[in-house]
């Protein structure tokens, strides 16, 4: 290459030829091209994008800034290569550094100036908008090292990619996916997902985020960004063929926004985790090359991740009754071909479908919505050709068979007739704790988790029993999405589950509560564990532990049953039962109170009629009213801590304007 050639093309460039930018690009990525001629080239490249020419810009002394965008192209093309060369990295960083002031500016100025203004030419606009996204393509950690956090605390710049993003969103022809031929210059060169993601990498590693600057093209409406993410999901799963790096970037972009509960809770409410199955079941059905079989793979684990981060959050039950509604256990069963194709020593990639087939989901087959789901699709794999079944000798084999015993067990439990279930309504006043037959007494309408049998024991609860702090706070949670309330009938399966295992374990049972007659046995239950836990013991041995801050209310309610079962003024010893229930990041607690009898073989509750014994028992669903971590908190803990300190202030001021009309009974 001549040194005259680059001299011609150069005096070109500085006349204002659009021609000469591709030249010089073309030369810049030529193999014989030495660096010495390269710098020369983007020094020139940046000389177009100076101070000078914004003015003359901005004046109106030149008409349209076609040069100048192709120019920031241009450098985009060529940077990254020599970058990523040791010997002149520092060399390139320390030239974009200096020039990064104006070159802020320029980006900035395509935004708001051409890209957001319908009135430019539209061809203009897309160019100004892929000038933008190339540019700061090259601003990523694995090129920039130490200048990307001056690069992302820049002001505007992180809202600015993010408000490209969304354009993407609302028109089409902006889409890096998108080649017009009246565009100048090449197609897209990098896609703004890609940034995005390798930027909330580098969030999360520094835990530096700028919320602010994110959320702002948004409106500060975690809804809406979450609207924009999830659009770009489906979009790119609808391409032919499927870019599975783009997916890639989609699910790791949504997982690393969702540690923002203004975005998370959104990104629930719009069935993100029926979207990630969704993209299960669309790549376990793909037949690419074998280059890209590990990016399929990839696409998988990653989707198995957000559904195992997210399918907890909140009370969880929502959001696994919809996962498995969507079809998720037979797209699971199918993943086991693509499970060789990603291997690590821990093998951390698949550890999400590992907990999804043997703890997540038996966890909640004590609820009869759940339960139904799973069993009808454990009936139909089992109903299929052994081909499409888990092989015997395969990694998903023990985990399947964890699944499938429990459900199958736990399925006769559906067919017992309800009529003959004795189920109870609990006054929760602590004047007077008594006891009826369910229907009873009415619900409080402000929480819906406590019930009354008169206005006078709701009044003097309210003011002297604790729940007023205790109702605003679930009602200002339920407000934020954050919580969700239990069916009726999912409440009286969760009697009939606890129910048939007090029952089978009676014998032990009995044997415990002879050695502490005649005060109460105490039976602890722990069901968020895979296999659940049983306790016997004394209400000594067995005292209520510390579960969350929030604690005291369910100490004060097992306190009274204590005194219920010690005070009791009929026959027969009494059991206290205290069932840890699988609700996500909303622990429960089931506390009751019966007679010992009704656990014991032969016995009939048609012939049990004393009503002298509904003051003897109890029954209470106690809920925490605090905010727990997920998996994905874990992984950012500075930052969650600082959102969720937030938070938690916003919910106590929620929670202090917020009443409830005591006259409110459901």
């Amino acid at each position: 290459m001549s040194s005259n050639e680059i001299k011609n093309i150069l005096d070109d460039l500085s006349k204002g030829s659009f021609d000469s930018v591709a030249q010089a690009t073309l030369l810049a990525l030529r193999d014989d091209c030495t660096f010495p001629q390269v710098y020369q080239i983007t020094v020139a490249l940046y000389g177009v994008v100076d101070a000078v020419h914004l003015q003359q810009v901005k004046r109106g002394l030149i008409a349209q800034p076609v040069q100048q965008a192709l120019a920031l192209r241009g450098l985009a093309s060529f940077m990254p290569f020599w970058l990523g060369r040791s010997i002149y990295t520092a060399r390139m960083i320390n030239t974009l550094s200096t020039r990064w002031p104006i070159i802020r500016e320029w980006l900035l100025f395509f935004g708001t100036d051409y890209v957001y203004k319908e009135s430019v030419d539209k061809s203009m606009r897309i160019l100004a908008k892929r000038a933008i996204v190339d540019f700061l393509g090259i601003c990523r950690f694995d090129t920039l090292g130490d200048m990307l956090p001056t690069v992302l605390s820049s002001p505007g710049i992180v809202s600015l990619l993010f408000g490209m993003w969304d354009l993407e969103k609302k028109d089409r022809l902006f889409s890096t996916c998108v080649q017009d031929d009246g565009v100048p210059g090449p197609p897209p060169i990098i896609r703004t997902s890609a940034i995005l993601d390798s930027w909330m990498c580098t969030f999360s590693e520094k835990e530096s985020w700028s919320w602010l600057e994110i959320m702002r093209p948004f409106n500060n409406d975690g809804a809406r960004l979450a609207a924009t993410a999830l659009d770009h999901l489906e979009h790119d799963l609808a391409q032919e063929p499927i870019d599975y790096d783009l997916i890639i970037w989609d699910i790791h972009l949504l997982t690393s926004l969702s540690v923002n509960s203004s975005i998370r809770i959104p990104l629930l409410m719009q069935h993100s985790i029926q979207k990630a199955a969704g993209v299960i079941t669309i790549m376990v059905s793909q037949r690419p090359p074998v280059k890209q079989r590990r990016l399929v793979a990839k696409v998988i684990s990653y989707a198995c991740w957000y559904i195992r981060a997210y399918v907890e959050e909140t009370d969880g039950l929502p959001w696994v009754c919809e996962v498995l509604e969507a079809g998720l256990l037979p797209s699971l069963l199918a993943v086991e071909p693509w499970l060789r194709q990603l291997k690590d020593d821990n093998n951390e990639d698949w550890e999400p479908l590992w907990l999804l087939l043997s703890n997540i989901f038996p966890k909640y087959a004590i609820f009869r919505s759940v339960l139904k789901v799973m069993g009808r699709s454990i009936k139909a794999v089992n109903a299929s050709k052994p081909v499409d079944r888990p092989k015997a000798d395969g990694p998903l084999h023990k985990h399947w068979t964890t699944l499938e015993g429990l459900v199958m067990s736990r399925l006769s439990l559906l067919e017992t007739d309800d009529v003959d279930e004795a189920h109870a309504d609990s006054c929760q006043s602590s004047k007077c704790n008594k006891s009826g037959p369910a229907g009873t007494y009415k619900r409080c309408a402000g929480c819906l988790h406590v019930h009354y049998c008169s206005r006078e024991c709701q009044i003097y609860d309210w003011k002297q029993g604790g729940h007023q702090t205790y109702c605003r706070g679930i009602q200002a949670r339920r407000a934020k999405g954050i919580m969700s309330r239990i069916s009726t009938r999912d409440l009286r399966f969760l009697d009939r589950v606890i129910a048939s295992d007090l029952s089978y374990h009676n014998e032990r049972i009995s044997k415990t509560a002879v050695k502490h007659a005649p005060g109460p046995a105490v039976v602890e239950i722990d069901y968020t564990c895979i296999p659940f836990r049983i306790g016997v013991g004394s209400t000594d041995s067995l005292p209520v532990p510390d579960t969350c801050k929030c604690d005291r209310l369910m100490q004060q309610k097992w306190d009274t049953m204590v005194e219920l079962a010690r005070n009791s003024k009929t026959p027969g010893q009494k059991l206290l039962i205290r069932a840890f229930i699988p609700c996500g990041s909303a622990p429960k607690v089931k506390l009751q109170l019966i007679p010992i009898k009704r656990i014991l073989p032969g016995y009939d509750p048609n012939q049990d009629h004393d009503p002298a014994e509904a003051g003897d028992t109890f029954d209470h669903l106690y809920s925490c009213a605090g905010i727990s971590f997920t998996i994905v908190d874990h992984s950012y803990p500075v930052e969650t801590l600082r959102l969720m300190s937030k938070e938690m202030d916003a919910l106590a001021i929620e929670g202090k304007e917020n009443t409830t009309d005591l006259d409110q009974l459901a």
